[in-house]
């Protein structure tokens, strides 16, 4: 067996590597385990009574769907960046599962219309966020209330 002699220092920096590559790998978890979380409590909602859900929802308690709502963004972003990033780039058909998914590029650099704004500063307290554009972006494809309590559709949402 050979002795090797290290400093204080190269402990240091091996014990740093080391936490570094478990957080990496933690991180790799975490990402697969909320994913499959995800799809359990998808499928459990998914069996639950709809008519049910729908008057509790309408019973007062329309933030679930605002949830669902940014819920639903959130994971079309993600699924849009991987295809994305897994495919070519010409190339907008992706094979998964003998299931053929179209999906296209996300248009971005669409302005929020004002009534989306304004809704969005006077429901969430910190604007901009997730949680608020999600929100202005609902109230200009028109399919939540704005201030004026009326759904309609904002250019170019339209």
């Amino acid at each position: 067996m050979k002795i090797v002699k290290l400093t204080e220092t190269d402990i240091q920096r091996i014990v740093r590597k080391a936490i570094i590559e478990a957080e990496h790998e933690n991180n790799r978890y975490m990402f697969f385990s909320n994913l499959e979380q995800i799809k359990r409590q998808a499928e459990l909602l998914l069996e639950l009574d709809d008519d049910m859900i729908h008057q509790i929802l309408e019973n007062g308690h329309d933030w679930a769907d605002d949830h669902i709502t940014v819920a639903k963004e959130n994971l079309d972003q993600v699924f849009d960046f991987l295809m994305n990033e897994t495919q070519d780039s010409d190339d907008d058909m992706v094979m998964m599962d003998d299931l053929t998914v179209v999906e296209g590029r996300k248009k971005t650099g669409t302005k929020l219309c004002a009534r989306g704004k304004a809704s969005a500063k006077a429901k969430y307290d910190v604007y901009p966020s997730a949680y608020s554009n999600g929100h202005a972006v609902q109230v200009c494809k028109g399919k939540i209330k704005g201030l004026d309590g009326k759904k309609r559709c904002s250019p170019p949402y339209c």
